[in-house]
């Protein structure tokens, strides 16, 4: 990323994006505010260019004129040259480099803010050598921090926030090296055929620190399937970006149609994973649960599953504030654009999260990223003439499907089933010695087996019923299903399924007191 030789103070005066500057601009101007700081972005260039690809979709920010504005901003980037890239592929890879460098093709594949990507040839077959940019140095960022405050026309200083610019620094820190990417990417491919997308696979022996090589994945660009009114794309999209977060625990902070392609086999792949993070460990539930409230449209439940996104715990006193901000957002007319409804619930929920005083969280916030850009995505298909459809609500059980015949798939492995095998014997080692003991007390007199039709003040401690040990079986089932699979469960029937859990473990419990 090549820093900026240009003053921003006088970038943004001549835009008219400065309180002392509007005096100075012709009005009314042709473009809009949003329109002018898309364009001063574009001519600052460097991280200034970088931070409009971060504003772009973000709602919680920008009104969706300006969101629109901003979204054709065009990324003109010089990229790394052929030269270097075959340079680096003959000193990294001595056996293999000297005979891959001349096949590089003239132009590069792909440049993004943080990404070369060339085709070449292995042998018969063409792949992909991406090298990443180098990064970038804290003093860019210092003086970015300081350049970026000249930004001060009063619909746009919020966006030049402490908050919102520590968050910027994270999200241009998650692409800097190919180790990271190439991390992410391994443990997508041990998943192998139990997710719908298809991923690059880097090949182990060709890849190193400096660059990651795996097969070109060929296919017609989401953008341009958008473009044609395509029916389906957005709907492979969102059940992309669900199985992401929902299944892979990861979250694309860069999502772009043009890094997308439809497969001959009319599957979805992602010809490179720009900007991957983490979601925190443990909420998968969370995730399951507020993704299928907010498509229903249930309030209660949406709201406890984003806090629980949003600060890992539950919190009362937050969910009631957050309720509160809920209620103050004023939905947003989409004007000549058609909008799905889960996306309006969607946006709605980020533009109040984003007003509670705790921390942001990176992954949340491109989680909600993606979903309104699917949602305009889908705005310009509908254009083009696709039928209008909520592609997000379509995409859930789907992916939710899929995760099911993952789990069945799992549980009836051969792994899987030596660990229920050993919970089996551990289990029938319990039952066989319970049953020593109960046959010790019958041979000593001092216990009678049989229908228990005493009454309760003339009932024994080695009275026990023959109903006891079948109905504390089928509790055990019961509540070990609704532990596993509960959360899968409709958001209409989440609260009997909670329910039910308790219910069984207090089951469980009063029999555990009967068998003494």
């Amino acid at each position: 990323m090549t820093r900026t030789s240009q003053d921003p103070v006088a970038v943004f005066s001549r835009f008219g994006l400065r309180p002392d500057s509007l005096i100075r601009v012709a009005l009314p101007q042709k473009e809009t505010l949003a329109v002018r700081l898309r364009q001063a972005l574009e001519e600052l260039g460097g991280i200034y260019l970088a931070f409009g690809v971060y504003l772009q979709w973000r709602s919680d920010l920008l009104t969706s004129g300006q969101i629109e504005a901003l979204s054709p901003l065009a990324l003109d980037l010089p990229g790394i040259s052929r030269q270097k890239v075959a340079e680096l592929l003959i000193s990294r890879l001595p056996d293999k480099g000297g005979a891959i460098a001349p096949t590089l093709a003239d132009t590069p594949e792909w440049v993004t803010l943080n990404r070369t990507g060339f085709r070449a040839r292995v042998e018969d077959q063409f792949v992909i050598v991406q090298v990443p940019h180098p990064p970038v140095p804290d003093a860019e960022i210092v003086a970015f921090r300081k350049g970026i405050l000249a930004l001060g026309a009063p619909e746009l200083a919020h966006v030049a926030q402490p908050e919102i610019l520590r968050q910027f620094e994270e999200w241009l820190r998650t692409a800097e090296t190919a180790g990271s990417e190439r991390d992410f990417l391994d443990a997508i491919g041990n998943y192998g055929v139990n997710i719908g997308t298809v991923y690059p696979l880097p090949v182990p022996y060709l890849c190193t620190e400096d660059f990651l090589i795996w097969p070109l994945i060929e296919g017609e660009t989401a953008a341009a399937l958008v473009a044609k009114g395509d029916p389906e794309i957005c709907s492979s999209v969102a059940g992309a970006i669900l199985e992401q977060f929902c299944v892979l625990a990861i979250v694309e902070c860069d999502l772009r149609l043009d890094a997308m392609v439809v497969t001959a086999e009319g599957k979805l792949a992602f010809r490179r994973l720009s900007r991957a993070t983490a979601t925190p460990p443990g909420l998968t539930a969370a995730a399951l649960e507020y993704v299928a409230a907010a498509i229903a449209r249930n309030a209660a439940l949406s709201t406890r599953a984003l806090l629980r996104l949003a600060i890992s715990y539950e919190s009362p006193v937050l969910e009631r504030e957050l309720v509160s901000k809920l209620s103050a957002v004023d939905p947003e007319l989409k004007v000549h654009r058609w909008f799905p409804a889960s996306v309006e619930t969607f946006e709605a929920n980020w533009r109040a999260v984003s007003r509670l005083d705790v921390p942001r969280s990176l992954f949340l916030d491109c989680l909600h990223r993606n979903l309104v850009a699917i949602g305009y995505w889908i705005g310009d298909s509908i254009r083009a003439g696709a039928p209008p459809k909520d592609a997000i609500a379509d995409a859930q059980w789907p992916v939710v499907g899929r995760m099911l015949r993952s789990r069945m798939a799992a549980l009836i492995s051969p792994d899987t089933a030596l660990e229920w095998a050993a919970s089996g014997g551990l289990l029938a080692l319990g039952v066989m010695k319970e049953a020593s003991r109960i046959a010790a007390e019958v041979r000593d007199n001092r216990l009678s087996m049989g229908f228990d039709i005493s009454r309760r003040q003339d009932r024994t401690e080695t009275t026990r019923p023959t109903w006891l040990l079948p109905f504390g079986l089928l509790l055990l089932s019961i509540f070990l299903i609704c532990l596993r699979w509960g959360n899968m469960a409709p958001p209409i029937l989440i609260l009997p399924v909670r329910a039910l859990t308790i219910a069984t473990f207090a089951g469980l419990f009063w029999v555990v007191l009967r068998i003494r």
